[in-house]
């Protein structure tokens, strides 16, 4: 990317719901930048209830 690039969506957390919504986005055609302060699913999602999640396919 440069310095002014233009994007559709700016996703701000990489968690199930960040990560699900960039997914959905490209798959609409956006073009979308995700920003992680950590690694992806580090914060809440990594301590959910494990319980099993169909937003990401």
């Amino acid at each position: 990317m440069t310095d002014q690039s233009t994007v559709d969506l700016l996703v701000i957390g990489g968690g199930i719901n960040g990560a699900g919504v960039a997914r959905d986005a490209v798959g609409r055609g956006l073009s979308v930048v995700l920003c992680e302060k950590d690694d992806l699913a580090q914060g809440t999602s990594s301590r959910s209830g494990k319980l099993v999640h169909g937003g990401l396919r």
